[in-house]
C-alpha cells in the first residue's frame, strides 16, 4: 500500500533514514546497472565500506566472488518486475569478513507507475540464522537419538493420535512408522495390549504426572513395561520389553528347585557357609551321615564350634589359600567328626552367592577307605620293591648294560651301565619303548633282529646305534636271548671308540688318496712304502713303479744332502718345520713345492718311518710375482690418486693461484719422475707466455723476453695446442743463452703439454730430465692429467677474480642507487632535506652499540636510508600540504609503510632491510601503524631507527617551528620511554649522545 507523503519535510526523511538502524540504500532504476545512489550510516558500520566507495556501484558488489547464491535471482527479478521481496544474501565487509544480511526491496514509482528508484534495507542476520541453524541441527540429533533407541518410542497429540514413532516402535507393531503415524494408539497391537496404555495417556493428558504401567499379551507371548509422561501437545509414550526378563526369573525359579533337590540327593557331604562370620547355613543329609551331627545342631555354628579341625593350623592355612586364590579344588584334608573319628577326605570349596548374600558351597567326600587300602597295598609293593632291587644291585656291577625286553617291545629292566653308556638312569629307560633310544636310521634292521633273533645266526650278535643322552651317536654291540614268556634279555657292549677308530682309518686313507698333494709313505732306509694319486699326477709315475723303489729317484743330486739330513731328524723322532725346495718330475723338470716331513710311530711309541707331503707351490710362485707387479703399479695409481687430491684440496682450499700452481709442480716432479717443472701463462692481450711457478732449478731462469705465442717449444705448445717431446735438448737449436742454461743445469730431455680449459688456451705445462724419456711408461697420460688439473686451477682462479670484480662493481651500484632514493626523497620533501643523511647516520651508531654487528648494519643503512620510501606512493596535495592534514588525508599519509613494502619487496637483496621501512612507526605500547605492534614483537633496528626519527624531527628546524634543543628533545624522549619508545633502548641512545656532548 502507498501512503502519500505530502508535505512532510524531504529533510526530515533523510534524517530519518540516516537514524535508522537498518542498513538503508537507495538505487536509481533509470540507470543502467542500478546503481546506488544514498547509502545511510548503519550501512556504512555494516559494510564497512562509506558512502563514497559505494555510491554509483551497484550493490552486488558485496556478495564479491561468491556469486552462485539463488537469493541473486530472486533479487535481479524482484527489481525488473518491481515486486517487493526479502531474500537472504552471503555478503563480505571490506575487510572480507562473511556476514549473512536479510536484504527487503521495494520499487519506488512515479505518477505513471514507472519504477524510477529501488529502496532497500539490510539486516545483519549471521546470529539469527546460526541459532536457526543450530536448532535445527539439534532437533536433527533428537531424532536420530530417539530412532537408535532400542526400545520402542512413541509420541501422541491430544487426541492420543501418534504422531512420531521410531524405528524400535515400528520393528515391534509390524508397521512401517508411515503407517503408524496418524493411527490411534490404542489400536497399533491387535489384541489390544496398547489399552492400558492408551488409557494411562489420556490420565497423563489430563493430570501431567507420569505414570508407569505393565502389560502382556497372550497372542504374542509378550511383556511391556510403559512409562507414560506428557511433552507439549501431547503425551510421549516409552516401552520395554520384559520378557525375557519374565523367562529368566522363571528359569532361575526351576533352577533353585532343580539345586535343591541335588542338595538333598548328593552322595556328597555339602555345606553352605556364611562368608562374613563361617556360620553353616545348609547342609545336606551326606553332611550329617558323614559328621555324625544332624542338621540343627550344625546350622547357625561354625566348623570351629564343631571342632571339626583336629589341627587349628590346617583351617588358618585353608584361610589364607582362599583368600589369594578365591576358591578349592580336590584339597586333602582331615576332619574329626562328631565321634572324636579321624576321617580322610578330599574337599572342594567354592564361593557363591545366596540371597546377596556372599557364602562358601564346601563339596566333601570321604575316602578314608580309600587311604587304608592305599596304604595295605603301597607296603606289599615296597616289599617287591626291595627283593627287585637286591637283584638290580647285583645286575649294575656289569661294565655292560643288561635289559629285558616284553612282547610289546617296552623295557622291562635295565642296569645301571645305562647310564654311564647312554646317559639315561635305568628308571628313565624302564617302561619305554626300546626304539625310541636306537637311531632312526637303525630301528628297521633292529625290529628285524629282536623279532627274528635266528637270523643273525650262531654267535647272534648285531650291533646298532643308539641316541646318547647329549644327542652323540653310541655304537652298541649286543647278545641276546628269548624265553619262553616272550621277554628277551639282552647285553650290549660300547663299540663307539672300536668304530670310530676303523671310520677314522677309512677316511684317513681316502683323505690321503683324494689329497691333490703328494703324499709318500717311507721305510726308515729311504724305500718308498705308499704313493697317493697326488704324487702321481704331481711327479708322473705310478704308485706300482715306486713303491720299493729309494725316494732318491725324484731328488735332484745337488739336494741329496738336504734329503739325507731332513731324513735323520725325522728318524730321531723330530718334526722339521716345512720347506720349500724343488722336485723331479718324470721329464726331469724342476718342481717347486713346500715339503713337511714327519715320523711316524708305532703303538709303543717308536719311529717305524718316515711321511713325506709334498705342496706344488708353482701357481703360488707365480701368482706371488704378479701380486708384486700388481703392487707396484697400485702404488703408482695411489699416489697419483693422492697427488690428484692434494691438489684438488689446493684448488678448493685456497685462491691463490700460484701457491696452487705449486703443488700441482710438486706432483708434476714426484709422478712424472722428471727433475724440473714450469708454468708459463698466456697474457691473451700481449699473446706471450710468462713463468708463474717453477720447481727443481738450481739456478735462476734466464733473463729473456718472454715467449711470444708460436715462438719456441713451449710458444708451438700454446699455439698448436699439441704435446712436444724433446729428448735431445742439443739438436732442437735452442737461443744460445737457454741452451747454455740448460748445459748447466744438466738438462738432455724436455717435454711440455697445453694448458686448456672449455677450448680456450691458458698457458704451457713443461718438464726437464737429465735422462731422455721412458717410452715404456704412461708418463705423458700422467702428465696431461696433471696439466689438466693446472688448467683447472687458473680457470677457477681467473673466474673467481672476475666474479669478485663484478660483485664490488654491483654492490656500488646498490649503494649508489639507494643513497640516490634517499636523495630524492630528500628534494621532494623539503622540510626534510638531509634528514635521510643524518638518521642513517645516527641509526647505524645505536644499532651498533645496541650489539648489531657486520652484514646486519649494512641492512641497517640501508633500511634507515629507504625509511620513507613509501612517501612516493602519496600524493603531493597531502606530502606537501603547509597545513595540518584532513583525518581522510592522515589515513592515506598512513599507508606509506605499506607502499614501502610494495615497492621493496620485488627486490631480493633489500628484504633484510624492509624492517625499518615497515615498522617505524609502530609504537612501545602498540598505539602505532600500520599493524599495531608492542614491545618486542616490534624489530629491534624499527624500534632503535624510531627514536632516532623523532630526535632529528625535533632538533631541526621546521616551517612551522623552531628546532628544538638537545636536552629538551632527549627529555621529551624519555617521558614517551614505555608508550612510544623501547625504555631500554631510550637508555642506550641517551646515553650516546651524552658522549657526544
Amino acid at each position: 500500500m502507498n501512503v502519500p507523503l505530502q508535505g512532510v519535510d524531504a529533510a526530515l526523511l533523510s534524517r530519518v533514514l540516516d537514524a535508522s538502524v537498518s542498513g538503508a540504500v537507495l538505487a536509481d532504476a533509470r540507470q543502467d546497472d542500478v546503481p546506488l545512489i544514498y547509502v545511510n550510516p548503519t550501512f556504512e558500520h555494516l559494510t564497512g565500506y562509506s558512502a563514497a566507495e559505494v555510491i554509483g556501484r551497484n550493490c552486488r558488489f558485496l556478495q564479491g566472488e561468491d556469486r552462485d547464491q539463488s537469493a541473486r535471482h530472486d533479487l535481479r527479478h524482484a527489481i525488473a518486475t518491481g515486486q517487493p521481496v526479502t531474500a537472504i544474501l552471503r555478503n563480505y565487509r571490506k575487510d572480507g569478513s562473511l556476514f549473512l544480511c536479510e536484504v527487503t526491496l521495494s520499487a519506488l514509482r512515479d505518477e505513471d507507475g514507472q519504477v524510477t528508484h529501488v529502496m532497500g534495507f539490510q539486516h545483519d542476520v549471521t546470529a539469527r540464522e546460526a541459532a536457526r541453524w543450530e536448532a535445527s541441527q539439534a532437533s536433527q540429533r533428537l531424532l536420530a537419538t530417539l530412532n537408535n533407541l532400542p526400545d520402542p518410542f512413541i509420541s501422541c497429540d491430544r487426541n492420543r493420535t501418534v504422531t512420531y514413532a521410531n524405528a524400535a516402535a515400528a520393528a515391534r507393531f509390524g508397521h512401517p512408522p508411515s503407517e503408524i503415524i496418524g493411527q490411534p494408539l490404542a489400536v497399533l497391537s491387535p489384541d489390544a495390549v496398547l489399552t492400558p496404555t492408551s488409557q494411562a495417556a489420556a490420565r497423563v493428558l489430563e493430570t501431567g504426572v507420569t505414570e508407569h504401567i505393565s502389560m502382556h499379551s497372550d497372542l504374542l507371548d509378550l511383556d511391556l513395561e510403559a512409562t507414560a509422561y506428557a511433552i507439549n501437545d501431547g503425551v510421549a509414550v516409552l516401552m520395554r520389553d520384559v520378557t525375557a526378563e519374565r523367562h529368566a526369573l522363571q528359569e532361575a525359579r526351576e533352577s533353585q528347585e532343580r539345586f535343591a533337590k541335588v542338595f538333598a540327593a548328593s552322595p556328597l557331604a555339602i555345606a553352605v557357609t556364611r562368608l562374613r562370620d563361617g556360620q553353616f547355613i545348609e547342609v545336606n543329609p551326606a553332611f550329617s551321615h558323614l559328621s555324625g551331627y544332624t542338621r540343627e545342631e550344625v546350622i547357625g555354628r561354625t566348623s570351629t564350634d564343631l571342632q571339626l579341625w583336629p589341627e587349628p593350623g590346617e583351617r588358618t592355612e585353608l584361610v589364607s589359600v582362599l583368600q589369594q586364590r578365591g576358591a578349592l579344588i580336590d584339597r586333602e584334608m582331615v576332619f574329626r567328626v562328631k565321634s572324636g573319628e579321624l576321617r580322610d577326605t578330599v574337599t572342594t570349596i567354592l564361593p557363591i552367592t545366596l540371597a546377596r548374600e556372599e557364602c562358601m558351597l564346601s563339596m566333601v567326600r570321604d575316602v578314608s577307605q580309600e587311604r587304608r587300602a592305599q596304604r595295605q597295598l603301597e607296603a606289599s609293593e615296597q616289599a617287591a620293591r626291595h627283593a627287585a632291587a637286591e637283584l638290580q644291585r647285583t645286575l649294575d656291577q656289569s661294565p655292560d648294560m643288561i635289559v629285558s625286553v616284553d612282547a610289546q617291545g617296552r623295557f622291562l629292566g635295565v642296569s645301571a651301565a645305562s647310564e654311564r653308556l647312554l646317559g639315561y638312569p635305568p628308571h628313565v629307560m624302564s617302561g619305554r619303548p626300546y626304539l625310541d633310544f636306537v637311531h632312526p636310521d637303525d630301528r628297521p634292521r633292529t625290529v628285524q633282529v629282536v623279532t627274528h633273533p635266528d637270523t643273525l645266526g650262531e654267535n647272534g650278535i648285531f650291533q646298532n646305534r643308539y641316541v646318547h643322552r647329549d644327542g652323540s651317536l653310541v655304537w652298541l654291540e649286543w647278545s641276546s636271548v628269548q624265553l619262553l614268556d616272550g621277554v628277551v634279555y639282552g647285553v650290549a657292549r660300547d663299540i663307539t671308540a672300536r668304530r670310530a677308530a676303523d671310520e677314522a682309518q677309512a677316511f684317513l686313507a681316502a683323505i690321503v688318496q683324494a689329497s691333490p698333494d703328494a703324499i709318500i709313505g717311507l721305510s726308515l732306509d729311504s724305500i718308498i712304502q705308499s704313493w697317493n694319486g697326488g704324487a702321481e699326477r704331481m711327479y708322473g709315475y705310478a704308485a706300482t713303479e715306486m713303491i720299493g723303489q729309494r725316494i732318491t729317484a725324484i731328488v735332484p743330486l745337488e739336494l741329496a744332502e738336504e734329503q739325507r739330513a731332513l731324513l735323520a731328524r725325522a728318524a730321531q723322532g723330530e718334526y722339521s718345520p716345512s720347506i720349500e725346495t724343488t722336485r723331479l718330475s718324470r721329464e726331469g723338470r724342476g718342481i717347486p713345492v713346500q715339503l713337511s716331513i714327519a715320523p711316524i710311530f708305532d703303538s709303543e711309541g717308536t719311529v717305524v718311518g718316515v711321511s713325506k707331503i709334498a705342496h706344488d707351490i708353482s701357481g703360488r710362485r707365480e701368482a706371488e710375482r704378479q701380486i708384486q707387479q700388481l703392487n707396484i703399479t697400485l702404488q703408482r695409481k695411489l699416489e697419483h690418486l693422492t697427488g690428484l687430491h692434494k691438489i684438488d684440496a689446493a684448488i678448493t682450499s685456497s685462491p691463490d693461484l700460484y701457491m696452487t700452481l705449486g703443488v700441482v709442480l710438486d706432483e708434476v716432479v714426484a709422478q712424472v719422475e722428471v727433475d724440473a717443472a714450469t708454468v708459463q701463462l698466456l697474457d691473451t692481450h700481449a699473446m706471450t707466455l710468462t713463468y708463474a711457478a717453477t720447481r727443481g732449478f738450481t739456478a735462476p731462469l734466464p733473463q729473456e723476453p718472454a715467449t711470444r705465442l708460436g715462438q719456441g717449444l713451449s710458444g708451438r705448445v700454446a699455439l698448436t695446442r699439441e704435446p712436444v717431446i724433446v729428448n735431445d735438448l742439443r739438436a732442437a737449436a735452442l737461443p744460445a743463452i737457454r741452451q747454455a742454461w740448460a748445459d748447466r743445469e744438466g738438462f738432455c730431455a724436455y717435454a711440455a703439454v697445453p694448458l686448456s680449459a672449455k677450448g680456450k688456451s691458458l698457458g704451457v705445462l713443461g718438464v726437464f730430465r737429465r735422462q731422455p724419456f721412458d717410452e715404456a711408461t704412461d708418463w705423458l697420460a700422467t702428465l696431461q692429467i696433471l696439466a689438466g688439473q693446472a688448467a683447472i686451477a687458473v680457470e677457477n682462479t681467473q673466474l673467481f677474480l672476475g666474479l669478485e670484480r663484478s660483485n664490488l662493481e654491483l654492490g656500488l651500484a646498490y649503494q649508489e642507487t639507494i643513497e640516490g632514493w634517499a636523495r630524492a626523497l630528500d628534494l621532494r620533501d623539503k622540510e626534510t632535506e638531509g634528514h635521510s643523511r643524518r638518521v642513517t647516520e645516527m641509526t647505524v651508531r645505536l644499532c651498533r652499540a645496541l650489539g648489531v654487528a657486520g652484514v646486519d648494519l649494512v641492512h641497517v643503512q640501508r633500511g634507515a636510508l629507504l625509511h620513507d620510501i613509501g612517501k612516493m606512493g602519496i600524493a603531493d596535495a597531502i606530502l606537501l600540504k603547509p597545513g595540518p592534514l584532513t583525518e581522510e588525508e592522515w589515513v592515506e599519509m598512513r599507508k606509506h609503510p605499506g607502499y614501502a613494502v610494495e615497492l621493496l619487496s620485488p627486490i631480493r637483496f633489500l628484504h633484510p632491510a624492509m624492517d625499518i621501512p615497515q615498522y617505524h612507526h609502530e609504537k612501545w605500547d602498540g598505539s602505532g601503524y600500520p599493524h599495531g605492534l608492542r614491545e618486542t614483537a616490534i624489530p629491534l633496528t624499527a624500534r632503535a631507527f624510531a627514536i632516532v626519527d623523532v630526535y632529528d624531527a625535533l632538533t631541526n628546524d621546521r616551517p612551522y617551528r623552531q628546532a628544538w634543543s638537545r636536552t629538551r628533545a632527549l627529555t621529551h624522549l624519555q617521558d614517551q620511554a614505555g608508550r612510544h619508545f623501547d625504555p631500554e633502548i631510550i637508555r642506550t641512545f641517551t646515553a650516546m649522545m651524552q658522549v657526544d656532548g
